[in-house]
């Protein structure tokens, strides 16, 4: 039975503007959601300039026959895994159990993690290189998964290679953290970067006579630098530095906020040098720290003299417990105020601080801004710091970076921070903040030309 409402002539007027706004609302979802596909496939298309990866070959690997479990358990996904109640499992253990055994184990904390963009991101890169279209990973599917892991891990170099391309990959600045004076690198992949974390801590970590000691002091033995002195200290340092440039270095990285606060103190030359004459075991924490200090401020007139920005650790720490408010960026500022003609590249948004880290990005013409690793973290926070960032600074600024330990990831990264951008340029021009042109200049801007022009690379990239 068909019930005739007789309106008054408001509520019919209200009624047919309600209906109009609900016409303009569903035409500019499709309108918004077209541009976004635009320029989503425009970031596509951009051959990247990666400013940080941790990326290795099989070879320096513990494990040189990878499976689709030791995938996950090296990849930031496996710290969730744990964080939801899973297991960490020795690579002993991993390399000789089938991936029904892994998932026994930790397939329920696996699909608890299912929301997360550790998750999200770890899946993306297998479904670009891997094609697989499943929306989660399950005990029947990851099996074959494994099995074309295993298959193209038979012949990795080959395999990255591929990868690399589809990615959409030009050139990868590697941090080889757990190698840190090897200058030895892929050069049709890689740029260099020089990881000054041992040099900063080695000061105060002198062995004992008699003792071998850190790699470092090895390399300083080996290469005829005595090491009595702050100054022979410092000689040897410097040697460091030359070598890494003269090998195509393009920049330092700093990442010790795993293991201290990235508050740097001026420290007078005079005490350095003199704690640096006590033996290592009699330095306070304190001393130690106030002589690792010294050695940092060096660094970075140095990295002055030779041209070379500074990236540094800002925020979140990857894995499970630590202490999260080392990376506090606030911590840096003295060294933005003492060394206006360094250049420092922060890194990770500085989450969960990402309102102080864009400030100085603003503040400093002399600190840029690197997403790296923030859309991997967090996407919806990525989006929500990035439009405000944008908000505060200029685009020729910004970087990204995968901050990852293999290609998978690496792509599945990729493909998240597009889309965070992407996202973020759509929504700002359909409040009226940006033109469809300039976002597109962003985009080329935050993914390859920003890094072309502050890390000089005009002779490493093709």
């Amino acid at each position: 039975m068909l019930v005739k409402i007789k309106l008054t002539p408001m509520a019919a007027l209200l009624l047919a503007l309600a209906m109009l706004y609900s016409c303009q609302s569903i035409q500019g979802d499709r309108s918004s959601a077209s541009r976004y596909e635009k320029l989503k496939a425009y970031a596509d298309e951009i051959k990247v300039i990666n400013t940080h990866e941790h990326q290795r070959w099989s070879e320096e690997n513990a494990v040189m026959h990878q499976k689709l479990s030791h995938l996950i358990q090296s990849s930031y996904l496996g710290a969730d895994v744990v964080s939801a109640g899973g297991s960490w499992i020795e690579n002993e253990k991993l390399d000789s159990m089938s991936m029904e055994e892994y998932w026994n184990i930790n397939g329920e904390a696996l699909d608890k993690c299912r929301n997360t963009s550790y998750y999200s991101h770890f899946l993306a890169g297998f479904k670009i290189l891997y094609d697989f279209q499943d929306p989660y990973f399950t005990a029947t599917n990851v099996v074959a998964l494994s099995e074309q892991v295993e298959k193209n891990y038979s012949d990795y170099r080959k395999w990255f290679h591929q990868a690399f391309e589809k990615a959409g990959f030009e050139l990868m600045f590697l941090d080889q953290y757990w190698n840190q004076l090897n200058t030895e690198i892929d050069q049709d992949h890689y740029a260099l970067v020089f990881n000054i974390n041992s040099l900063v801590s080695g000061a105060s970590h002198k062995p004992a006579p008699g003792h071998i000691g850190p790699e470092l002091i090895r390399v300083a033995a080996r290469e005829g630098y005595g090491l009595q002195t702050l100054d022979e200290y410092l000689s040897f340092c410097d040697f460091l530095l030359k070598k890494n440039l003269e090998s195509g270095a393009v920049c330092l990285k700093n990442s010790m906020a795993y293991s201290r606060s990235i508050y740097y103190e001026k420290v007078s030359r005079e005490l350095a040098t003199s704690l640096y004459a006590l033996p290592s075991s009699e330095l306070s924490a304190e001393e130690a720290k106030k002589l690792a200090d010294f050695v940092f401020h060096w660094i970075i007139e140095k990295s002055v003299e030779y041209k070379l920005p500074i990236q540094i650790h800002t925020g979140y720490l990857a894995g499970n417990g630590n202490t999260l408010d080392n990376g506090h960026p606030l911590k840096l500022n003295n060294l933005f105020l003492e060394y206006p003609e360094a250049r420092f590249v922060l890194f990770h948004g500085g989450f969960p601080w990402t309102g102080e880290y864009g400030a100085f990005g603003k503040m400093f013409p002399n600190v840029y801004l690197d997403l790296v690793w923030l859309p991997q973290i967090s996407r919806e926070r990525a989006v929500l710091a990035l439009d405000e960032m944008l908000d505060l600074v200029p685009y020729n600024k910004f970087f990204w970076g995968g901050d990852c330990a293999f290609i998978e990831e690496s792509t599945g990264s990729l493909e998240f921070g597009r889309s965070v951008v992407a996202e973020v340029l759509d929504r700002r021009i359909s409040r009226g903040l940006l033109t469809e042109e300039l976002a597109l200049q962003i985009l080329d801007a935050i993914f390859r030309e920003n890094a072309i022009r502050v890390f000089a690379l005009g002779e490493s990239i093709n």
